[in-house]
């Protein structure tokens, strides 16, 4: 019960740019109530990611799967109240953690940097192996802060159905700056960084992305940018700070009014997708 009243405390208190990863989990999917397998998904530079495949009651399975990117800090287990929530809501859930992060292999890190372009082939990977695990799903990713980077760039080489974002990241330089500026801190940036603002301005995937209006590092102002790439993208803004959409957008339960967001999203995706 520690560990989960902690790891509640984190959702809140996440605001870190520049790499903080933590090996050790707070929970496990079943201190939640979450129905799961563990995997080892093995990347191309023979890296192993720890994933959890997290799935609905058959039920309310809403016949989606959304991968989990997430952000520069903690690992996976961070982030499992919003994963409850969203397989209670049908959703099939898929996290898994970049290489030097939780039980994924090791690999040396300097905390000064903003990302790995090897992360990006982590990604990659999950979701290559998640189209051949759930093929019959339509599947999405949900990218938080840093992990916009990285899908950004995975989305070159490998396609999903649809894209839910926060706290999205136009351009890395922007960051470093902002760092400087706001806490007189200096990050690294990986080789080829500068190739980010071509790639994002191809990204075409239909896009829903949250907002917070007081977030100054990844401003509203960045989102408006990423929801004029595609027409059907659309943007939600709340009232809070970086990477608080869940607990903002929270009416009678943890993060409903997020997720309602995201079905609405996704029920005209797949209606557009009919066309």
């Amino acid at each position: 019960m520690k560990n989960i009243l902690l790891l509640l405390l984190l959702v809140f208190t996440i605001k870190t740019f520049a790499l903080k990863p933590d090996l050790k989990y707070l929970a496990r999917p079943n201190e939640l109530n979450i129905s799961y397998k563990e995997y080892l998904i093995e990347t191309p530079d023979s890296f192993k990611l720890k994933t959890w495949f997290c799935s609905p009651q058959k039920e309310f399975d809403n016949k989606t799967t959304i991968i989990l990117a997430y952000g520069d800090a903690g690992n996976m287990s961070y982030w499992l109240y919003q994963v409850a929530e969203l397989v209670k809501n049908g959703f099939t859930v898929v996290t898994f953690d970049y290489r030097g992060f939780g039980e994924s292999d090791s690999f040396k890190i300097n905390s000064e940097y903003l990302y790995y372009n090897e992360f990006v082939t982590d990604l990659v990977s999950v979701i290559r192996w998640t189209k051949k695990k759930n093929n019959e799903n339509q599947i999405g990713i949900w990218a938080l802060s840093m992990g916009t980077i990285m899908t950004t760039l995975a989305l070159q080489e490998e396609s999903t159905d649809f894209l839910i974002a926060e706290g999205f990241v136009t351009d890395p330089m922007k960051i470093k700056q902002s760092m400087k500026e706001l806490k007189n801190k200096e990050i690294l940036l990986p080789a080829n960084y500068n190739k980010y603002k071509k790639a994002l301005s191809k990204l075409s995937i239909k896009t829903l992305i949250f907002s917070g209006k007081q977030d100054n590092v990844t401003t509203v102002e960045d989102s408006k940018f990423v929801k004029n790439l595609n027409e059907q993208n659309k943007l939600i803004e709340f009232d809070g700070k970086h990477l608080q959409g869940f607990p903002t957008l929270s009416l009678k339960a943890f993060g409903d009014k997020y997720i309602i967001e995201i079905i609405e999203f996704i029920k005209l995706n797949k209606a557009g997708n009919k066309k």
